[in-house]
């Protein structure tokens, strides 16, 4: 059975400290590369579109993972990283795109990443769009939840 509990306190202590996305990008891969094969990661809205609340996204996202893993799937969990990515966001206007170009585009162009599980209503977000058409683009496989 697969486990998202590959999160350690080594883990979350680096997050913590990170300032840049390249920080968390180390944090990203380290957990990714301890992980049993092929990685998966869930996608969906989290701040725009889906339930309407980011509350009520995350609580729905982290449901799906929970449910991919109790179904045997290796899914990287990056709910851990939504503080931080608030953090950096905060005085942003408009959509943060830094999240999509500056970290998950390079985690996509790693080749980490085997399937990506789009939750129902992806399509209302901003993220999840421009993650199916990046996975589109790289040959990820698309699977919808």
């Amino acid at each position: 059975m697969a486990n998202s509990n590959h999160w350690t306190a080594k883990h979350y202590e680096t997050l913590k400290k990170a300032e840049n996305f390249a920080d968390l990008l180390v944090v990203a891969y380290d957990i990714i590369d301890s992980m049993p094969k092929p990685v998966s990661l869930v996608s969906g809205p989290i701040s725009t579109g889906g339930a309407g609340s980011l509350e009520k996204n995350l609580e729905l996202f982290a449901e799906a993972i929970a449910h991919l893993e109790m179904h045997g799937e290796n899914v990287f969990d990056q709910l851990p990283f939504e503080n931080k990515i608030t953090e950096f966001s905060k005085d942003y206007k408009g959509y943060y795109m830094p999240i999509l170009e500056d970290f998950f585009l390079p985690l996509f162009k790693s080749g980490k990443i085997a399937k990506i599980w789009f939750m129902p209503g992806w399509e209302t977000s901003t993220g999840a769009k421009w993650e199916y058409e990046q996975a589109e683009k790289l040959g990820i496989k698309k699977v919808l939840i």
